[in-house]
């Protein structure tokens, strides 16, 4: 796959495709950089640390049955499976998933201006491994 628009992309959150109420999603993948710079030397050396992720989720809020208000407001406070691909195809070298728990943190069942859409956005951070599929 080369350069593409990101209109396709997949989450599920505790199996449930919210895909076509989440208008951006992020995963961020990060890793600590710790210094094991000795005395002597003139630069700093480092090595990795521990890895972290976290998600960023921006909704369209909907309050119906089996949607974004119903999944979302039991999870808070718990460890939620979280799935996110760019494409809603099959996993592949092309289009990886990216599977993780992630905590709960927080939750915006109501936000907006009188006239805006309902929206909520949320940011969780990831707890354990990211497993990335290709297959």
């Amino acid at each position: 796959m080369a350069k593409f628009l990101l209109q396709d992309a997949k989450v599920t959150i505790n199996g449930t495709n919210l895909s076509n109420n989440i208008k951006s999603v992020e995963l961020s993948l990060s890793v600590d950089a710790q210094v094991v710079t000795a005395f002597g030397d003139g630069w700093n050396s480092r090595i990795a640390g521990l890895k972290d992720g976290s998600v960023k989720l921006d909704f369209f809020q909907d309050m119906g049955a089996g949607s974004v208000e119903a999944v979302l407001y039991p999870l808070l406070g718990t460890l939620a499976s979280v799935v996110v691909s760019a494409t809603s195809g099959t996993a592949s070298a092309t289009n990886p998933t990216y599977t993780f728990l992630a905590l709960v943190t927080e939750h915006m069942p109501v936000a907006g201006a009188v006239g805006d859409v309902a929206t909520l956005s949320v940011t969780w951070p990831t707890s354990g491994t990211v497993v990335k599929a290709v297959a």
